[in-house]
C-alpha cells in the first residue's frame, strides 16, 4: 500500500514527497521513530534532510517543519488548511483527552467554544491579574532545599487561582492549595504526564493497530489498559473535584465571584445559553491547571540549570537587581522594564529548553503543495524547535 501511495503521488500528479529517512516495507519508518529524546533524532533530520523531513508509519503521513519560515508558512500563512489536530486511538478514545482537553480538540465548532472561554481569561489585558498571585506563592525561603518541591507547588498554586479568573478579577476556586503533596497539584502532574506519553508518536502499538483497544488487559501485550483504566480515572478526578468544590461553596454564598461562578451563573439566569456550557467552563478550568502545572515547572528548572552552568550571566543578572531594586524586595512584574537583562534570560530560559521540542501536531486538512513538495491530506505536522 505504501508503495503505491509513492507511485501514484510520482506518476500521475508529478510530484514529490518531502525527503526523509528511507521507509522500510508495510512498517514505514516505524523502527526509525524514537521513543525517547526524539527531539534529537528529529533534529539530526533537519540537518541531513532539510527544513521539511518526511516520515510514514503504517500508511500514517508525518512531516516536521525545520525552519522558522518554513513554520511561519504553513502553520500562519496556510493556518486554514493546518489548524486541525489529528486524532489517535490512546488520546481521543481510550484517554478520552480530546474531549475536555482544547489543546488537542480537532478544529471545529468544540474547540471554537472552549477558545471562547479560555480567550475571556488570557486577553493581554486580564492576565495582568494574574501577577498578584504570583507574588503571594513565592515561596522557596520556607525551605530552600526543596526547591522541586516548590516548583511543582508554586505552579499549581498559580494555575488553580488563574482557571477561576474572569477579566480583571483573579479569585480562586475557592481550594487553598496544601504547603506540600497537595492533591490537586499531584493530580494535575499525573495527568499532564500521561497525555504527554500518550502524545509520543509510536509510543502505543494500540495507535497503529486501533483493533487492539479491544484486548483486554489480562491478555498478555495489553498492559497498556490498565495504565488506561487508573488515567482515566485520574483525568475525572481532575475535571470533577476542584469544580464541584467551587460550586458547592457558590451553593453556600462562600464564593466570591470569579469565573467558574460567574460563568455557572450566566448559565442559570440566562434561559438561551446552552447547557453544555457548564461542561466547556469545567473543562476549560481543568486544561488551565493541567498545562500550567508542568509548563511552568520545567520552565523554572531550565533557569535553574542555566545559572549553574553559566554563573557570570547569573551575577549579570543579579547586579542588574541589586542596582535597580537593592536589598529591599524581590522583583515583581512592574520591573521589567527596568530590568531588560533579567527578561532576556527569561526568555533564553524558553528558548534553549522548550517545553515541547516538537510542539503540539497539527493535521493537513487538504492535500496541499510547499515548494514543489506534496502534502497529502491527513499528513501530522510537528513543529520542530530543537
Amino acid at each position: 500500500m505504501l508503495v503505491r501511495i509513492l507511485v501514484y503521488i510520482e506518476l500521475f500528479l508529478g510530484l514529490r514527497l518531502p525527503p526523509g529517512p528511507k521507509p522500510k516495507p508495510i512498517i514505514g519508518n516505524m523502527l526509525d521513530i524514537p521513543n525517547d529524546s526524539e527531539w534529537i533524532t528529529y533534529a539530526d533530520w533537519a540537518n541531513k534532510y532539510g527544513e521539511l523531513v518526511y516520515a510514514n508509519v503504517f500508511g500514517t503521513h508525518m512531516l516536521w517543519v525545520n525552519s522558522r519560515q518554513m513554520a511561519y508558512e504553513i502553520f500562519e500563512k496556510r493556518s486554514s488548511n493546518y489548524s486541525d489536530r489529528p486524532t489517535t486511538t490512546m488520546l481521543s478514545e481510550l484517554l478520552d483527552v480530546t474531549e475536555w482537553d482544547i489543546a488537542f480538540q480537532p478544529y471545529g465548532t468544540w474547540w471554537r467554544r472552549h477558545r471562547r472561554d479560555m480567550h475571556m481569561s488570557f486577553h493581554d489585558r486580564a492576565v495582568k491579574a494574574f501577577f498578584p498571585v504570583q507574588s503571594k506563592h513565592t515561596r522557596l525561603l520556607r525551605s530552600p532545599d526543596k526547591y522541586t518541591e516548590h516548583l511543582f507547588h508554586t505552579a499549581g498554586a498559580v494555575m488553580i487561582e488563574i482557571s477561576l479568573t474572569l477579566f480583571y478579577y483573579l479569585i480562586a476556586y475557592g481550594i487553598e492549595t496544601q504547603p506540600e503533596k497537595d492533591p490537586y497539584v499531584e493530580t494535575a502532574q499525573e495527568v499532564v504526564y500521561s497525555i504527554i506519553e500518550a502524545g509520543t508518536p509510536g509510543k502505543f502499538l494500540v495507535d497503529i493497530w486501533p483493533w487492539m483497544k479491544y484486548i483486554p488487559a489480562c491478555i498478555p501485550g495489553a498492559g497498556f489498559q490498565r495504565k488506561v483504566a487508573r488515567r482515566r480515572r485520574r483525568s475525572i478526578d481532575l475535571l470533577e473535584l476542584p469544580f464541584e468544590e467551587s460550586k458547592k461553596r457558590m451553593n453556600d454564598g462562600n464564593v466570591d465571584v470569579c469565573f467558574v461562578s460567574s460563568r455557572l451563573s450566566e448559565i442559570e439566569s440566562d434561559t438561551t445559553m446552552c447547557p453544555y456550557d457548564g461542561a466547556i467552563i469545567k473543562n476549560a478550568a481543568a486544561t488551565i491547571f493541567a498545562a500550567g502545572v508542568d509548563t511552568t515547572t520545567n520552565t523554572i528548572r531550565a533557569f535553574i540549570l542555566a545559572m549553574i552552568l553559566y554563573p557570570e550571566v547569573q551575577k549579570k543578572a543579579q547586579k542588574e537587581i541589586d542596582s535597580v531594586l537593592g536589598f529591599q524586595r524581590l522583583p515583581e512584574v512592574g520591573d521589567i522594564d527596568a530590568l531588560p537583562s533579567v527578561f532576556a534570560i527569561y526568555e533564553e530560559a524558553l528558548r534553549w529548553h522548550p517545553l515541547i521540542p516538537s510542539g503540539m501536531p497539527h493535521v493537513a486538512s487538504e492535500d496541499d503543495v510547499i515548494q514543489g513538495y506534496f502534502i497529502p491530506k491527513g499528513t501530522i505536522e510537528f513543529g520542530n524547535a530543537w
